[in-house]
């Protein structure tokens, strides 16, 4: 938009009524300004209104995910079990005690008290070890 035809526009309104600048996005206002300001940064003038960021959580160095929730590594090898059940039961296991938002298999099942069993190979997965120990610790 061109000074003329800014001036031509603000022409239509009567001279004393209160000039605001609008910021929205689709579908609603966001802001509204009555202090505004033209300055000339090099390439003409420029209208200006600082943002209020009071009705915004700004986050910076990190993306909304990484607020919400932990985000989980790619792929977690928790091991390999006699069955599918107690393998559901050390995943969910995991999930609980990690914090992760995920829907559990057995949610009514006692997480807290219950010890995971040790993998095909005789040993405990690295992760549910890790889990155990940080656990016996507190306790």
């Amino acid at each position: 938009m061109t000074s003329k035809e800014l001036i031509d526009l603000l022409k239509r309104f009567d001279p004393q009524s209160v000039v605001r600048l609008c910021i929205n996005l689709p579908g609603r206002v966001i802001q509204t300004h009555e202090t505004v300001w033209v300055a000339d940064y090099g390439n003409g003038p420029q209208i200006n209104a600082a943002i209020d960021f009071r009705g915004f959580s700004v986050y910076v160095g990190c993306g909304l995910e990484q607020l919400v929730r932990p985000i989980p590594e790619k792929a977690i090898d928790l091991g390999e079990y006699e069955n599918p059940e107690d393998a559901a039961r050390v995943h969910d296991f995991f999930v609980v005690h990690a914090g992760m938002d995920e829907p559990l298999r057995y949610p009514e099942f006692d997480y807290e008290n219950w010890i995971p069993p040790r993998t095909k190979s005789g040993q405990y997965n690295p992760i549910i070890a890790r889990i155990l120990r940080e656990k016996l610790m507190r306790e």
